[in-house]
């Protein structure tokens, strides 16, 4: 009997070990797969809501946050402001030297508004040459010297060693979101205040 016993602890041992060591790698597998899979979803989320050329918001993903702010408005009884800005004469920029150093002024105006905008504003780049930025908890008038503040930056910084005597300026429109309104008709505000910064000479912020 103890023979036997000896004979199948012999036997089983070794099954044992080799199945332990099976499940051993499956569950690394698994883990390994469940990574991968995660970094998917976070990519394909970024795409969703990132533009691919500066890295900032996209259109979409501004939508979905100013239709959250309103909503937070109308609960809390808040306020924010938001900016259009557009670069003047970027056109130019693109048939002058061509798309490649107007992609370049593209992403260095949207690394130069990171910096100096806070971390609770939100930045997207609404379509073309154009930015649309939230600025939570902040009326038209502090809206404004942020956005000015930036003017000068961009005026200051945003420099290619291609074209050295280029200058990237760019005009914007304020407006404070009033109590009932439409994201949409927020924007159409700021956008007429952007019409207005363009007819009356570009490189200005103006107040809606």
């Amino acid at each position: 009997i103890e023979f036997m016993h000896f004979v199948l602890v012999a036997t089983i041992l070794p099954v044992v070990s080799m199945l332990g060591a099976q499940l051993g790698n499956i569950r690394q597998r698994l883990r390994r797969q469940r990574n991968e899979l995660e970094l998917a979803l976070e990519r394909i989320r970024e795409l969703a809501t990132r533009d691919h050329l500066t890295g900032l918001y996209n259109r979409r993903y501004m939508q979905e946050r100013l239709t959250q702010q309103i909503r937070q408005m109308e609960r809390s009884g808040g306020r924010f402001s938001l900016c259009l800005a557009d670069l003047d004469h970027f056109k130019r920029i693109n048939d002058t030297h061509g798309h490649g150093i107007g992609d370049q002024v593209l992403r260095q105006f949207a690394d130069i508004a990171q910096i100096c905008l806070r971390e609770s504003d939100t930045l997207a780049r609404w379509g073309g040459e154009e930015f649309l930025i939230l600025l939570p908890d902040t009326g038209a008038g502090q809206a404004a010297l942020s956005m000015e503040r930036l003017r000068v930056a961009v005026a200051d910084l945003c420099t290619l060693r291609e074209i050295p005597g280029l200058t990237v300026t760019f005009s914007a429109g304020v407006t404070e979101c009033r109590s009932g309104e439409t994201a949409e008709q927020a924007v159409e505000r700021a956008d007429r205040a952007l019409y207005r910064a363009k007819a009356e000479g570009r490189n200005r912020i103006v107040t809606d």
